[in-house]
Formats: structure tokens, C-alpha cells, sequence
């Protein structure tokens, strides 16, 4: 009996340490999450260049900048990502630029992939999403038709999330190309964007 009552409470012992374990270790592993590591690189809505992760066999660290700290990113693409919140309207994401391929995800804050689009598939090729809830999609498209026909209503039912795209370099002779492209990304509120004419086709 007392060896029955001596493993029950090591067992509740353990499971107990365990507990804490896992609750000191949440803010660690949840600041770790592509959103946290986001958020290091840039503000909300900011567009940030993410690079390759790079090691000693590839060529070295990043410097301290934290661009290289996402692991799958596939080196044949240059990629971009942004983080957007729902709270003030919906988000307008566009790039002013073309890229011969592209392709873009959305993602929730905790990185789960609710949509994904590339240039086959989007209106003439163009990057141009309006991001918000299905409130805020209808109510934008009534108080803001979109003249160009290109922008694509993506319905996202929380509050918090971010967007990644990529743009293929398959040769060096496209690499300027696809950087205009994402120097070309905004990321910003239906409302400034609209304020700023992001969205209009460039000349």
C-alpha cells in the first residue's frame, strides 16, 4: 500500500513540475513564433525583407538583424512579409510592381494558413488584397468600389494576422525584377490606402 501511495505521488509530483516547466516556457516559445520574430524585425504593417537562414557552411550569421532567423525560407524566392490588425478596418495589400511569378499566404497570429494566392490565380497577374472581416468587406465595397476591377476580397475572421509572399528569382537576369516587387508592397488600412492612391496601377 505504501508503495502504491508512494508512485501516486511521485506521479502527481512530476506532472506538477512539469506544469510549471511549460508555464515558464510559454512567453519564451510564443515570442519564438514567426509572429513574435515578426514583430522583432518591423512594426505592425511594416513590410520586412526575410532572408534564407543562413550557417556556417552557407556563408555566416546574419549580423544580429534577425532576417535569417526563419528557417524555411526556400532561397529561390525573395520573400516579404508583413504583420496587419483588423481593429481600425480592413487591410489593403498590394504591390505596384509586377513579378513574372508570385505567390502570397495569410496567415492567423498563431500561423495557421487561412488563404493563399499567386499571380495565375489573382485578377491580370496583380498582387491586390483587401483583407477584413466579412463586415468590413461588405461594408468597404459599398463605401469603396474598387475602379480596377484587380483587388480580391479575403475574408479573415480574427483580429491579428500577417501576410507572407514570395517571388521567384529562377535567374539572376529576374532578380531586379522581383526585388522592385516587394520594394513595391504596401501594407496598410483600406482607408490609407485609399488616401494615398495605393492600389492604382503604376504607370
Amino acid at each position: 500500500m505504501f508503495k502504491v501511495f508512494a508512485t501516486l505521488l511521485a506521479g502527481l509530483v512530476g506532472a506538477a513540475i512539469v506544469h510549471i516547466c511549460v508555464v515558464f516556457a510559454m512567453p519564451a516559445l510564443a515570442s519564438n513564433n514567426s509572429w513574435g520574430r515578426l514583430g522583432q524585425l518591423g512594426p505592425m504593417f511594416g513590410v520586412v525583407r526575410i532572408d534564407p537562414q543562413r550557417t556556417q557552411a552557407t556563408g555566416g550569421d546574419d549580423g544580429g538583424s534577425g532576417r535569417r532567423a526563419f528557417a524555411f525560407v526556400d532561397p529561390a524566392f525573395v520573400t516579404a512579409s508583413c504583420r496587419f490588425d483588423l481593429e481600425d478596418g480592413p487591410v489593403r495589400l498590394t504591390s505596384d510592381a509586377p513579378a513574372s511569378f508570385w505567390s502570397a499566404s495569410i496567415y492567423t497570429r498563431r500561423g495557421d494558413n487561412v488563404y493563399s494566392i499567386n499571380d495565375r490565380s489573382s485578377v491580370g497577374g496583380r498582387f491586390d488584397l483587401l483583407v477584413g472581416s466579412s463586415e468590413q468587406l461588405v461594408d468597404t465595397k459599398a463605401t469603396s468600389p474598387d475602379p480596377n476591377e484587380t483587388m480580391i476580397p479575403v475574408e479573415f475572421a480574427e483580429t491579428e494576422g500577417y501576410m507572407t509572399i514570395r517571388a521567384l528569382v529562377d535567374d539572376e537576369s529576374v532578380r531586379p525584377e522581383a526585388d522592385a516587387f516587394l520594394r513595391g508592397l504596401k501594407c496598410a488600412t483600406a482607408d490609407e490606402a485609399a488616401a494615398s492612391g495605393d492600389g492604382q496601377p503604376a504607370d
